[in-house]
């Protein structure tokens, strides 16, 4: 008897299983993927990258692809800081503006655009594209969160992050100083 009972429930798990549809079982993979630890494991980043583009890929209309777009573009920016690899920073860039091409009325198009002005600025040193970008988050999200730090980093752009520090703490002295 409690054979049988072992023999129906896996029988039933095993229905469960192959009765998924592809779309289940892409959601699942990413899922253990995500349970991983991969933030310092590159080989990991790659998979999750490769499963969340596979995803996008194969289901361009779910709610859920613009998110993994944004996953796939975080983890290969990720994975080319580890490596400092220029081609993979493009690579990031480049999942970066299909969400804005794709989704350009989703939140993750917006942070898709801040961060390719990021990628530009601080990966690439391309200051040209890095402003251009800035100003086209700034023309197209005026009312954003994000909208003041792009603001800063166009006014900062060029600038050691140590130059930044300092020049802030001689305005604070200098404000100190006027208000006494």
């Amino acid at each position: 008897m409690k054979k049988n009972i072992q023999f129906i429930l896996a029988l039933v798990a095993l229905v469960v299983v192959a009765c998924q549809s592809p779309k289940e079982k892409a959601l699942q993979a990413i899922e253990a993927l995500q349970a991983q630890d991969s933030v310092f494991s590159i080989e990991n980043m790659a998979k999750e990258k490769d499963a969340y583009l596979a995803f996008a890929d194969k289901y361009p209309d779910d709610e859920r692809a613009p998110e993994f777009l944004f996953k796939a573009g975080q983890s290969m920016g990720a994975i080319a800081s580890q490596k400092k690899d220029m081609k993979l920073h493009e690579e990031s860039i480049t999942i970066f503006k299909r969400i804005q091409e794709n989704y350009p009325d989703h939140h993750y198009a917006e942070e898709a655009l801040f961060l390719t002005g990021f990628v530009y600025e601080n990966h690439m040193g391309n200051i040209t594209k890095a402003k251009a970008t800035y100003e086209e988050f700034i023309k197209k999200y005026p009312k954003s969160e994000l909208a003041e730090d792009a603001h800063f980093a166009i006014e900062n752009l060029g600038i050691s992050p140590e130059d930044i520090i300092k020049r802030a703490q001689q305005d604070t002295a200098a404000d100190s100083t006027m208000v006494n």
